[in-house]
């Protein structure tokens, strides 16, 4: 064991520290200024970022900017974005899942890298392509699914646009991509474990002043550890509507939308079955002086093997934010949702809420269980200090909704059956971060997570305490 854990130390110390001393010269270097006061932080979906603004001579005041518009003709109608991201994480998980699986006493280290390019060809044509690797080292059972790719094409689409008039566009978007709708409660690309998840997808986006509306047909990729062998299954689809209205009366502003889903092997704790799913959904939104609010209701049904699907979610965020002078800020919010589990295992149909691709930080770093037959309340603490510090703290509270359903991961899997307990408690779990901006390329974040097992996984399982300590050093060009 003793020379197990230096093996790994030695690994992660030659990898972290070419990656310091790099990130190092970055932020001391003497010719950079990094803009701070004249452009935004970076977008985790940075094809939504856009430097044209660089045509100007003038605002090219950002070490990298020489890299963020690449004129390619005269009239610099043609031009070229180059960006990209490395995100070092280590993470220690005690009696992950509860004491399920291969254990890891030590920690692991994981290393993300993103490049990308951004090209536009005039006004109304443009291409994005983002190539992504992982790299997992020291973990006890070997990487997780979602935890190695040596290399692969995360996103490669294009943009054309049919019309494009002040405050409208019609875009056709084709190619492999990243998609986010609404809060990213339910539809996500999977930013808190190493590999981000991306889909073969066509989409029509529709943009006129308040409104934005999109129809896609899409196919989850899949994960392959080795050099560029991802591929979209043919036994998933996934497709929708969804439809956004901003600024309403009231500050109020409303997403509708439609979302259908198909799984040949779907697995739930009443069994294995093809599912074909259809979403209603609804979110109400909107800030109003010191409050904010997010109010989201969804209606599932369809077809599970022989049954029929009867499901539904409730999931809400409201917060109010005291200034507490220059940058100073404190946030306090509660998160309380519902999302349904299946009332009878001994019959065909089935009411358990089928989430999609749920955001697990919605939950936290550790996210311990996910949104299938559960009920929460959700107190989180915000506190922005400065440019620099900011601090949150928070503590979850589950319950199973249904008794007769058991409790699932982030990633949908079933973890325990419903069987073995009529107890509803599931945990209790306070998580605490702290952040370090250096600057709006570089920070640092450190977590914490105790994970305290309530009634129904000492009695379905003896399951046990976990803990959680992570650290994520991140930097952006």
């Amino acid at each position: 064991m003793f020379f197990r854990i230096r093996k790994l130390n030695l690994i992660l110390g030659r990898n972290l520290i070419k990656v310091l001393v790099l990130m190092t010269m970055m932020v001391w270097s003497p010719i950079s200024s990094w803009a701070e006061n004249e452009r935004p932080s970076f977008n985790q979906s940075r094809y939504k970022e856009d430097y044209s603004f660089l045509k100007t001579p003038t605002k090219r005041t950002d070490f990298f900017d020489p890299i963020k518009y690449i004129p390619l003709n005269k009239s610099e109608s043609l031009y070229l974005t180059l960006g990209g991201e490395t995100r070092q994480h280590f993470e220690s998980i005690n009696n992950n899942n509860w004491g399920k699986g291969t254990q890891d006493d030590n920690g692991y280290y994981l290393q993300r890298y993103l490049v990308h390019g951004d090209l536009h060809a005039g006004e109304r044509i443009r291409f994005f392509i983002q190539f992504m690797s992982g790299i997992e080292n020291g973990r006890e059972g070997g990487p997780r699914a979602v935890d190695k790719d040596w290399l692969d094409l995360n996103q490669g689409f294009f943009d054309f646009d049919f019309w494009k008039k002040t405050g409208q566009r019609l875009t056709l978007r084709a190619g492999r991509q990243e998609m986010i709708f609404g809060s990213r409660r339910f539809i996500n690309y999977r930013e808190r474990p190493n590999m981000r998840l991306s889909n073969d997808a066509v989409m029509g986006i529709y943009h006129r002043d308040n409104w934005d509306m999109r129809v896609f047909i899409a196919r989850p990729v899949v994960l392959n550890p080795e050099v560029f062998d991802n591929k979209s299954a043919k036994s998933n689809s996934f497709w929708g509507l969804y439809t956004v209205r901003e600024n309403l009366p009231f500050t109020l502003n409303l997403d509708l939308y439609y979302l259908g889903w198909r799984k040949l092997e779907a697995i739930y704790d009443q069994g294995e079955a093809e599912e074909t799913r259809h979403t209603l959904g609804t979110r109400i939104w909107g800030k109003r002086k010191k409050l904010d609010y997010n109010f989201e209701f969804l209606y599932q049904f369809g077809e599970f093997g022989q049954g029929d699907i009867h499901a539904y979610a409730l999931a809400s965020d409201t917060g109010y934010t005291w200034s507490l002078g220059g940058l100073k800020k404190l946030r306090f919010s509660l998160r309380a949702d519902v999302y349904s589990g299946d009332d009878d295992p001994n019959d065909s149909d089935l009411n358990s809420f089928n989430p999609f691709f749920p955001k697990g930080k919605h939950i936290s770093q550790l996210a311990a269980s996910g949104l299938i037959n559960q009920r929460d309340l959700h107190p989180r603490i915000n506190l922005i200090l400065d440019d620099h510090w900011s601090f949150t703290t928070s503590t979850l509270f589950i319950w199973r909704d249904s008794l007769d359903d058991g409790i699932y991961s982030i990633a949908s899997g079933l973890l325990r059956t419903g069987s073995t307990s009529r107890a509803r408690y599931v945990g209790t779990q306070p998580e605490l971060e702290v952040k370090y901006r250096f600057n709006r390329h570089l920070d640092l974040k450190g977590i914490f997570n105790y994970f305290r097992a309530g009634k129904f996984l000492k009695q379905s399982s003896n399951g046990s305490d976990i803990t959680y300590l992570g650290s994520m050093l991140t930097f952006r060009f």
